[in-house]
């Protein structure tokens, strides 16, 4: 028989409640496990308690303290997902608070965050699975342009990721297992595209030269946030998050890449070398800026950004990544250097727009780099493991994990120039808040 809880330990509860909840809003969102601590120990400290937590993947440990009291909980999400708009929310949220908290009651507060949170929890998403397939249709045929494709291949991977992504987000809804829907989904995105791209050739007599662009149509399931958002964990030597995010995305674009593979592998088609395009230098980076423009917009949008945040990521995006492809053609440094440095550039231009449009950094940083994730890369070394051709897939493999290396270490390397608590372990007494 359970005794009955004293006041303080009740309120002790409720505040444990509600730390939690903030936890979760930000997991079920995709943030990073040290946004997530930090959120919710902002949000305990205004509440008078103190909290700790270990974050995973799927799950929150949480523990509030208050004097001799405390109260621990853990709990869970069922799927791994991105929604930039509650990561967003919240943080408008937070600051709001910040704001106001002292002039509030115990009770007012917590009133007050109760009807807050429940509203984020049961926010929409902002858009529906017809718009979100045009957005991936859009980035993706956007980022075929950049790798060297042509109007016929854009045209292909616009139909192809598409479709693709309207299939995996109605099968996502009905719970299916997520590993089984990106096989799915990648399947039929680039079987869509070798239809068209046969077609074209058969009715219109043209020479498609190019053939690489049905990994483009597939770029909508490379899990850029969590590789990034992991890395970046481990960065803060969260090392459980970090590496759980890493192992996830890695296990996605396995699956991805082995179902591209046995498409190609039924058609007999081997990967090709990228192309520039045949144009002009001047003409060349102005097509270039609004590829990647349009890329990076379909990204954010399709993470459930709002608009005004989706356009500045665009933006930020957009001059990044052509600096990179830039430096890449007419320096010739390596790739890894050049993406580096343009997700450095990411992450001081996130610190400055984020200031301005009251938003995260997160939410304009990490979609604005994950046009840069190597799909390609990633799936020429699938490819030559199942040839056996161990040399080749090691060397393809090395290429794409010092990319994905580079670009959260530019962004981390932004981090420690514009902020103190990445820039120390420990802050100094007098700085602490």
């Amino acid at each position: 028989m359970s005794l009955p809880l004293s006041s303080d330990e009740l309120q002790l509860s409720i505040k444990s409640d509600l730390v939690l909840r903030v936890g979760k809003i930000c997991l079920a969102a995709g943030t990073g496990s040290y946004r997530i601590k930090q959120s919710m120990r902002h949000v305990a400290y205004m509440l008078g308690v103190e909290n700790q937590a270990h974050i995973t993947l799927t799950e929150i440990n949480s523990t509030c303290r208050s004097g001799k009291q405390f109260k621990t909980e853990v709990s869970n999400i069922q799927g791994v997902g991105i929604n930039i708009y509650n990561i967003q929310l919240l943080e408008t949220l937070l600051i709001e608070i910040q704001a106001r908290y002292q002039h509030m009651s115990e009770s007012e507060l917590i009133r007050y965050l109760d009807r807050a949170l429940a509203n984020i929890e049961n926010q929409p998403v902002l858009y529906s699975p017809r718009q979100s397939a045009l957005f991936a249709a859009i980035a993706c045929s956007s980022f075929t342009f950049l790798i060297g494709g042509g109007l016929i291949e854009m045209l292909g991977v616009l139909i192809g990721s598409g479709f693709g992504q309207a299939l995996r987000r109605i099968l996502l809804h009905k719970h299916l297992n997520q590993f089984v829907v990106t096989m799915l989904a990648a399947a039929v995105a680039s079987s869509l595209y070798f239809m068209i791209i046969g077609a074209s050739y058969l009715l219109l007599k043209v020479n498609i030269q190019h053939t690489a662009g049905y990994i483009a149509s597939m770029l909508f399931l490379i899990p850029g946030f969590p590789l990034i958002t992991g890395v970046l964990d481990l960065a803060k030597l969260d090392f459980s998050s970090g590496i759980q995010r890493v192992a996830y995305a890695v296990a996605v674009i396995f699956c991805a890449t082995f179902a591209a593979w046995v498409v190609a592998a039924g058609i007999h088609m081997a990967p090709e070398a990228m192309l520039s395009p045949n144009l002009y230098p001047v003409w060349s980076a102005c097509f270039r800026l609004i590829a990647s423009f349009f890329g990076v917009l379909g990204f954010s949008l399709l993470f459930n950004s709002p608009i005004k945040t989706a356009f500045t990521t665009a933006f930020i995006g957009m001059y990044a990544n052509t600096l990179r492809l830039e430096l890449i053609d007419f320096t010739h440094i390596p790739i890894q250097a050049a993406s580096l440095i343009a997700a450095f550039i990411v992450g001081i231009s996130a610190f400055y727009f984020s200031r301005y449009n009251k938003c995260p950094r997160i939410a304009l940083s990490v979609p604005a780099v994950c046009i840069m994730v190597p799909g390609i890369y990633m799936f020429r070394s699938m490819y030559f493991v199942q040839q056996n051709d161990i040399i080749s897939a090691i060397n393809w493999g090395a290429q794409a994990m010092l990319i994905v290396l580079a670009l959260p270490l530019g962004l981390v390397l932004a981090r420690v120039c514009t902020d103190k608590e990445w820039a120390f372990n420990q802050l100094p007494a007098d700085e602490q808040k």
